[in-house]
């Protein structure tokens, strides 16, 4: 008759493998919520990316309005991208009077509460040339 000695056995002891399932949860977890973090970044950037060209655009149609000085406080709203964005103009005077410092708001609620995006920049007034 043969006699089974501790080094003749193989394999896991339940601790061991209770740990090693531990190890295993832990690792998953912070996976997942790695996996949803970056889920989330991922939305925050498609908004901001929208919501810089729902700005770029209407910073495009001041820089090309007739109207001057731009009216302060002047909002609208827009479609991009399958929802509406919310944009609020504030225009400051300057050192010069020919030149006013635009700031644009969007938002994704009317309120404007949360700004998703918000950009200044400088628009001048300008002569517009009639054509003979």
């Amino acid at each position: 008759m043969r006699n089974h000695n501790k080094q003749d056995q193989t394999g896991f002891t339940l601790v061991e493998l209770l740990l090693a399932l531990a190890i295993f949860a832990y690792a998953a977890t912070s996976i997942m919520k790695l996996v949803g973090q970056s889920a989330k970044n991922l939305n925050q950037l498609e908004e901001m990316t929208f919501a810089s060209w729902v700005v770029n655009n209407r910073l495009a149609e001041l820089q090309v309005s007739p109207v001057w000085p731009p009216k302060n406080k002047d909002k609208g709203e827009v479609e991009m991208a399958g929802q509406i964005w919310y944009w609020l103009q504030e225009v400051e005077k300057t050192e010069d009077a020919r030149l006013r410092a635009v700031t644009v708001k969007v938002a994704t609620e009317k309120d404007m509460e949360r700004p998703v995006y918000s950009l200044l920049t400088y628009v001048s007034e300008y002569a517009l040339t009639k054509e003979p």
